[in-house]
This record gives structure tokens, C-alpha cells and sequence, in this order.
């Protein structure tokens, strides 16, 4: 790790490496001219798809530090975050930090260290361009160096047992934790924490939380995984109107919070016709015991390594709508879903499993490998109409229709 001065000096005194990288920077008045954008993001897209590194902007290429003038600090770092953002597929949100060394005059000047750590995706430049860093060069993938990259980092390996790189012990609820396992246990907390996999040691002995460490127990996840929530919203009619909007609702927090708050919100905007036969009868317009469980299939088998999706929930006048990220997995059919266990997160089915709902008071996971076939049982019981699985791309769409009663009643309001 470059943490002091000596560190650095001796660094730049070495030359480039495998996880290091020199770049002078040309500023015009208002802009870097040189690098480019996309020479930066090839940089570190490089760096991301090998064992991570390190970028030293206002250094030439033989280690002899030129400097960053100080108004163009602020510029230099817009254009950083912009080549990160904007040029790197998916986005980096790499770690930038400001150094004062002497340069050849003897001057104290401002350097920057754009750290880039190993990604636990497979990076390319928004040109296509996929490199992998070889020593103190980068070069192309070729397709079965691709292929096998892939591999490693997508679905061959566990994405919810994966560190993530910026988070730290400190982001956990330690008395959810404690609570969780109860007093019982006798081990150290950080034995604890690694033994159950809700941290993990990295390769600098530093202890991150997993994904599903963060998922299950950080109040403060969607700052790491930014789209794990849920957007809700409810319409006036069937059609998805942004005129008929009546409420939207980003809903955030722990797996396990959004289930619950997912589910209130359901509950609050659904529509209780009544009948009187002898007293009032309420007519729910959803099963919520159905939506439950579709709840807690699309939050436990989310495809949580695809960047920038969420689940979706929309609820209409005739049905409801919940869009899952992620298709089924090979041996899965829309056909066979009833009747097949798969489990895509492991580790965070393993932390539900021993949870139990605020909202219910049942676990989250109590009717496992039976959790399809009570959507569509007391979903068609209530409606009169077969709850509809569909797959669309990278999605997986579960429609439960309403009440029989409110769909009639719909239809006639719609053809008046």
C-alpha cells in the first residue's frame, strides 16, 4: 500500500509495474487535454480486470513528478469521476487521493493516486474495448482470456459471498449481529463475523463485508450497492401511465426491511371491496400471504451481479406486477418453477432462513421449495385467473391479478 511519502518516492524511483501506471497530465484552461477520457478509463478497466492498481496522474512516464497546479485540482477530479463513470462499463467509483512531493526544481507540487482495485465484474471501455493489465502494459483480452474471466468473476463463482472493496466492519449492525446469533455464542465477534461469511478477509488482511453480509445487515447497503432496492409504485388504472400515477416509493434498507416495508406498502394502497350478503364481507384485492412469498423470491433470487437493476413492483387496478433482475437458471424452466428448489444467493437464503418477519411474524424462508406454488394457488383462489411467470430479457415478471370480483368491475369501467 502507498500510505507515506518514502512509499511513493520509492515507487516512482522503481518505474511502472504490473498495479502501477504514470500519467502526465496537459491542461488546457478549463479541461485535461491529455490523456483522453477513454485512454484513462482503458487504464483502469486494465487495472480492474486484473489484480487492481494504482494510477499516478501529474507524473511523467519515467517516474519524475511534474505536478497538477492547484486550480486545476478540482478539474483534474471531475474529469476522473467523468472517464470512471461515463467511460468505464459497468461505472468504477475508484478511490482518488492528493499528494505533495518535490519536483526536479524542488518545489512542493500536487500529485493524484487513482486507486482501482480488483472488480469482482469484468470491465470494458464504452467502445468495447476489453483489457487486462501484463506487467507495466496493458493489452486486449483475447475471446477464451474473456471467456475464462467471465467465468471466474460472473457465474461460475458466488456473487453474494464476494467482498465489497469499499465497505468496512464498521457498516454493520453489530447488535443485529449479536442478536441474530444470539448469546450463545462463544467465539470472538470477528471470528464470528468471518466463520458465517458476513465479512471476509482481503489479500491486504483487512476485513470487508460480503455482499450478503451487507444485504442482511447494513442499514446503510444501497451506499455499496446502490440498486438493491425496490421502486414501488401504485396507478389509478391498468396501463403504466406516468398520468395515473398515483404514489412511487423507492424502498430501501436490509433485505429483510424491504420484504416488510414492500409488503406494507401493498397492503396500504390495496383496494377492500365489500360484500353484504348477511355482515360486511371485505374482498382483499391481492392474497397478501401470495405476495409475500413473491416478495421474498424476487429479494433472495435476484440476480444481484447485474449493475444498476432493481426489482420493480407496480400495482394496477386488475393485477400487480413484479419484475425480478435476472433469467432462471439452466436447469429451471418457467414450465418447471413450481416444482424445482434453485437458489441463486446461498448464503443470504442461509441468513433469512433464520429470520422472521416484523410484518407477519413468520420466517421469511418457512415454505421453502413451496413458495411458487402457494403464489399461484392462493393468487388463483382469490381471482379466479392463473398468476402468469414471464421472462423478458435479463427479467423475470410474475403478474398476480386482483380480486374476480374488482377485475369484472374494472373491465366494465373501462369499456363505459
Amino acid at each position: 500500500m502507498l500510505n507515506s511519502i518514502a512509499s511513493i518516492r520509492e515507487q516512482l524511483d522503481a518505474g511502472e509495474d504490473s498495479v502501477t501506471e504514470f500519467k502526465e497530465i496537459r491542461l488546457g484552461k478549463r479541461s485535461v487535454i491529455s490523456p483522453k477520457s477513454e485512454d484513462l478509463a482503458e487504464e483502469m478497466v486494465a487495472f480492474a480486470n486484473a489484480e487492481g492498481g494504482t494510477l499516478f496522474l501529474g507524473v511523467d512516464d519515467q517516474g519524475i513528478v511534474k505536478g497538477i497546479p492547484n486550480d486545476h485540482l478540482g478539474i483534474v477530479e471531475n474529469w476522473i469521476v467523468n472517464s470512471a463513470s461515463n467511460h468505464c462499463d459497468p461505472p468504477m467509483v475508484p478511490a482518488i487521493r492528493k499528494m505533495r512531493l518535490p519536483n526536479m526544481q524542488g518545489e512542493s507540487v500536487t500529485i493524484m493516486l487513482v486507486e482501482v482495485n480488483k472488480s469482482i465484474y469484468v470491465h470494458r471501455t464504452i467502445s468495447g474495448r476489453w483489457l487486462i493489465r501484463i506487467g507495466s502494459s496493458k493489452r486486449n483480452l483475447t475471446q477464451p482470456e474473456l471467456l475464462r474471466l467471465s467465468q471466474q468473476r460472473g457465474r461460475s463463482f458466488v456473487f453474494d459471498e464476494q467482498s465489497i472493496y469499499n465497505a468496512a466492519k464498521k457498516d454493520l449492525d453489530f447488535e443485529n449481529i449479536k442478536s441474530f446469533f444470539s448469546e450463545t455464542v462463544t467465539i470472538p465477534f470477528e471470528d464470528l463475523l468471518l466463520n458465517t461469511r458476513i465479512t471476509i478477509r482481503d489479500e491486504n488482511g483487512i476485513d470487508r463485508p460480503t455482499v450478503a453480509g451487507l444485504l442482511t445487515f447494513s442499514p446503510t447497503v444501497q451506499e455499496y450497492l446502490p440498486s438493491t432496492y425496490i421502486e414501488a409504485a401504485i396507478y389509478r388504472g391498468i396501463d403504466l401511465d406516468s398520468n395515473d400515477l398515483i404514489h412511487s416509493q423507492q424502498i430501501k434498507g436490509t433485505v429483510s426491511e424491504q420484504i416488510d416495508d414492500a409488503l406494507l406498502f401493498v397492503e396500504r394502497f390495496m383496494i377492500r371491496a365489500s360484500i353484504k350478503p348477511v355482515g360486511r364481507i371485505d374482498q382483499p384485492q391481492f392474497s397478501l400471504s401470495a405476495v409475500f412469498e413473491a416478495l421474498v423470491n424476487a429479494v433472495t433470487h435476484r440476480d444481484y451481479s447485474i449493475f444498476g437493476s432493481k426489482i420493480r413492483l407496480f400495482m394496477f387496478a386488475d393485477r400487480l406486477e413484479l419484475y425480478s433482475p435476472g433469467d432462471l437458471p439452466n436447469t429451471v424452466t418457467l414450465e418447471n418453477m413450481p416444482f424445482r428448489v434453485f437458489t441463486r444467493n446461498q448464503l443470504l437464503v442461509s441468513f433469512l432462513s433464520r429470520m422472521k418477519s416484523k410484518k407477519t411474524n413468520q420466517s421469511y424462508l418457512e415454505s421453502r421449495g413451496e413458495g411458487v406454488r402457494r403464489i399461484i394457488r392462493e393468487s388463483e383462489a382469490l381471482s379466479g385467473k392463473k398468476p402468469e411467470y414471464r421472462l423478458l430479457g435479463q427479467e423475470l415478471l410474475l403478474i398476480i391479478w386482483c380480486h374476480k370480483a374488482q377485475r369484472i368491475n374494472e373491465s366494465k369501467n373501462e369499456s363505459a
